[in-house]
């Protein structure tokens, strides 16, 4: 066997056999590896860029698109399995020699000795990036919060294109080593090692045994506790029913204005015989509420904002708060769709990063607090994840994103767009200006600067907007945001309120343990939760890979 792995190495040439062929096992596990690398580098890079992190804008194209974050993870799954498997081959069939390395090689006199060292010193470059790689994104997927992710996530990204690179060098080194029949013996494999290949099946199928253990312990649970009285939704956790709850942590990651990119949320969870409260907390060092806000210039009313034309303003937003509900427990509950155009036939995200959606023709209950737009209402916006929507012409097309019907109520945005000008007309102006300023107090229009009050009216502080009426010195502010009243119908489902204090915001929202809503989930054991924290922006979120898995005791 030690004498068949020597002439496998062997560059062409006078031999007892014409080209050099590859061993079964062999051939198996390299193209498990090539499909599994090729695949994980098209989809990472497209998680990358998502995130604004990819900086060669040319390879976009080629990047996979839709549900990439599950096919990712299993990939790489597959990655670690196959080099799981071909340890494990080269131990059992006592084909070390192929790998092993001989620095005296690298300089010898023989030039087919010394490609064989190279080559060898090669092979040991993919096993490190695959170290590195593997190592960084188990850091990622199983334990965010040991380290900075941006650090970590840079890591795994310089792995990634090491592999690129790695990719034509390892051909260019083939070629060297041997011509075109040393590079095509992969294709033209030999029954042989046929124990060691089995053997080395069995190690990849224990690999994949461990990291599907690894799943399950990284899934955290959260215990809903039946209590005889609910808390009051008052955004203060000091209710009596909350001393005793089991509280899960969940680190986020990879949200904008955060530092790091990183927050923690801790999620807490009651019930009666009817209905749910829950408690979500994280830090926040400030509370934000300028919800692109108009200033008067000596021109005309603007919006202050930096990205809200492209759907991604991390400026002047309000603090937001996103939970996701789904009987999935894959990554993103299966409706995270990435890229430039995730959805055939369908339009192309704003932003260029993905869209919300559904392919299998599920409903993901989605509740979106907006500080102060259903914050103001004292209500979670209950919206949905399904199935694409129509496109409508003249409006943002969100994918599968969409909002629970409604009765009655809800917020309007205040201005309209004026055709052709940068300037915007409000809808509504304050029915007493005085009350209103003296109401918000002074506006530092600085986006990391906290506010104290709601930036927002009530419809019943206004009056329509007229030229008469607009009389304002230029830099008057005024609100964006107009409260009429409270949803009815599905999409007021939920009652909350958040309190800000001391750099940590604080979330109670209730609603039934099942509305009977075709737009909402039941809660029930096995339902899959994803928390999401905003920090003034409208779309980068902070996101986590494991759901917490709620159980109803």
């Amino acid at each position: 066997m030690t004498r068949q792995a020597t002439s496998a190495e062997t560059p062409p040439g006078p031999s007892t056999e014409a080209s050099p062929r590859s061993d079964t096992p062999t051939f198996v596990i390299h193209w498990l590896m090539v499909v599994g690398l090729a695949v994980s580098l098209l989809t990472g890079l497209r998680i990358a860029d998502s995130d604004g992190r990819l900086g060669w804008r040319w390879i976009e194209p080629l990047l996979l698109q839709g549900d990439v974050g599950r096919w990712h993870v299993w990939s790489a799954y597959l990655l670690l399995g196959a080099a799981s498997a071909y340890v494990a081959l080269l131990w059992r069939g006592a084909l070390g020699g192929r790998v092993k390395l001989m620095p005296a090689s690298l300089t010898a006199a023989d030039p087919a000795q010394r490609r064989r060292g190279w080559n060898r010193l090669l092979y040991w470059v993919a096993f490190a990036l695959l170290a590195v790689a593997g190592a960084s994104g188990a850091l990622m997927y199983f334990a965010a919060g040991r380290l900075p992710e941006p650090l970590v996530a840079n890591v795994h990204q310089a792995a990634a294109w090491g592999f690129v690179a790695y990719v034509g060098l390892h051909v260019a080194a083939q070629l060297w080593l041997g011509g075109v029949a040393q590079l095509l013996k992969i294709l033209r494999p030999r029954m042989a090692y046929g124990a060691a290949g089995l053997a080395a099946m069995g190690v990849a199928g224990a690999a994949w045994a461990v990291l599907a253990g690894g799943e399950r312990v990284a899934t955290s649970e959260l215990h809903m506790r039946r209590v005889a009285v609910l808390p009051v939704v008052d955004g203060l956790p000091d209710d009596a029913a909350w001393k005793d709850a089991p509280a899960v942590t969940v680190h986020t990651t990879r949200g904008a204005n955060f530092p790091q990119g990183e927050t923690a949320v801790t999620i807490r969870a009651v019930r009666d015989a009817t209905d749910a409260v829950f408690l979500f907390e994280w830090p926040d060092s400030t509370r934000s509420h300028k919800h692109l806000p108009l200033v008067k210039t000596a021109q005309g009313w603007q919006v202050k904002e930096s990205r809200y034309a492209k759907n991604d303003e991390d400026d002047y937003y309000e603090d937001k708060f996103g939970v996701m509900f789904s009987r999935l427990a894959s990554m993103g509950g299966g409706a995270a769709q990435l890229g430039s155009h995730p959805l055939p036939g369908k339009p192309a995200p704003t932003a260029g990063r993905g869209l919300h959606a559904t392919t299998d023709g599920s409903i993901v209950d989605v509740w979106h607090w907006k500080s102060v737009r259903s914050g103001g209402l004292g209500q979670i916006d209950d919206n949905y994840f399904g199935p694409p929507l129509p496109a409508e012409t003249g409006k943002r097309y969100t994918g599968g994103y969409t909002q629970d019907p409604k009765q009655s109520g809800g917020f309007d945005q205040n201005w309209d767009k004026i055709p052709g000008s940068p300037y915007v007309r409000p809808k509504f102006l304050p029915r007493d200006m005085a009350a209103l300023q003296a109401r918000v107090g002074p506006i530092d229009l600085s986006p990391t600067h906290g506010d104290t009050q709601l930036l927002a009216m009530s419809k019943a502080e206004t009056v329509p907007y007229s030229a008469e009426l607009d009389t304002y010195p230029v830099g008057t502010v005024l609100p964006s945001v107009v409260l009429e009243a409270p949803f009815t119908g599905d999409r007021g489902d939920v009652a909350a309120v958040g309190t800000w204090k001391d750099g940590r915001w604080r979330l109670e929202a209730r609603r039934k343990l099942d509305t009977h809503s075709a737009y909402d989930l039941p809660f029930e054991t096995g339902l899959s939760v994803w928390v999401s924290a905003f920090d003034h922006s409208q779309a980068r979120h902070t996101r986590h890979t494991h759901p917490v898995r709620l159980v109803l005791d």
